[in-house]
């Protein structure tokens, strides 16, 4: 069952009883800004606090500050105009920066406009109908759907996410004409799925296996190179004959374009000794997010990779943003 924020954050005090910085040490940085595009309580929200519990141990006195708003960019705005002095950084989905610079024309930035630091956990995405759903499998919505145009839509958590274009990039391979729903925000999507009145959704996994598990959905495919852990009888895209929806997003700290080259070695080293200790990766695995370390030379040739993966995306979709 996966643990609500109260919860959440008694483990991350737990944790940090446990490892006390001394005053030295805790004196060693300045404090740390870390910007969450997003509002408190959410994924986004809970692990990047995970993270800055857990880099106190490396003597980095961290405070998250949540700028939410405009699906991220509010805080990479933040960021951009914090200076590239390290003691400011960014917490965010990495599609908050290789999809939206090819969806928004007035988009200030790009990915070489940022000093990767490193990633601290990823997640896949998921396909799940209602659990009074006439599909038990991938395979049985498409037929469904491709006889009935009121099965042939799902709902997304809004219009130009990546779960937005997961179902156009299903479409286009099963070539079953699927129309997305935008909502605003995964819950009340999920909402409707779960009382009959939304015949599917694409969301986050994480959010989706509580449900799975409670029987109130029936998640159908998910987008992980292999099956979840905690879903082990849960076929991935792949496995049902759609390997190029395979994928994962994941959560990464960024500094300015122009960050010391001391600074971020010490902050990466900081990232990558909180994302491998035993205390982060229970609070991870609580959530069903996977702890995830990456060096900031790799993060920064995946995200070139990623970004010209999502451009080619966006382009074949003749997606158009409303703003």
């Amino acid at each position: 069952m996966q643990v609500g924020r109260r919860q959440f954050l008694g483990a991350l005090g737990a944790a940090a009883c446990c490892s006390a910085v001394p005053f030295r040490q805790a004196r060693a940085n300045p404090p740390l800004r870390m910007l969450v595009g997003f509002a408190p309580g959410g994924a986004a929200d809970l692990v990047a606090r995970a993270l800055a519990e857990g880099m106190r141990a490396s003597g980095y006195t961290t405070i998250v500050e949540n700028k939410a708003g405009a699906g991220g960019r509010i805080a990479v705005d933040a960021l951009l105009a914090s200076g590239a002095d390290g003691n400011s950084v960014l917490f965010t989905p990495s599609t908050n920066l290789t999809l939206y610079p090819h969806l928004y024309k007035d988009l200030r930035y790009t990915t070489a406009d940022f000093t990767p630091l490193g990633t601290a956990s990823e997640f896949d995405f998921a396909f799940a109908v209602g659990a009074n759903s006439p599909a038990r499998t991938l395979a049985e919505f498409l037929q469904l759907a491709k006889k009935d145009m009121r099965m042939a839509v799902y709902g997304t958590p809004g219009a130009g996410t990546v779960m937005h274009f997961l179902g156009i990039m299903l479409a286009n391979a099963s070539k079953v004409p699927l129309t997305p729903i935008p909502y605003k925000g995964g819950s009340p999507a999920l909402a409707d799925t779960v009382g009959g009145t939304l015949p599917a959704l694409i969301t986050t996994l994480p959010n989706l296996i509580p449900m799975h598990k409670s029987g109130k959905i029936r998640i159908l495919a998910t987008t992980g190179s292999a099956p979840s852990a905690a879903l082990p009888d849960v076929p991935t895209f792949a496995s049902a004959g759609y390997p190029s929806l395979t994928m994962a997003e994941y959560f990464t700290l960024l500094g300015n374009k122009g960050l010391p080259a001391e600074r971020m070695q010490a902050l990466t080293r900081a990232v990558a000794d909180t994302v491998r200790s035993p205390a982060f990766e229970r609070v991870m695995r609580q959530q069903f997010f996977q702890p995830k370390v990456t060096a900031p030379a790799a993060l920064k040739q995946q995200l070139v990779r990623e970004d010209a993966f999502w451009d080619q995306v966006v382009r074949d979709s003749g997606y158009r943003p409303e703003a």
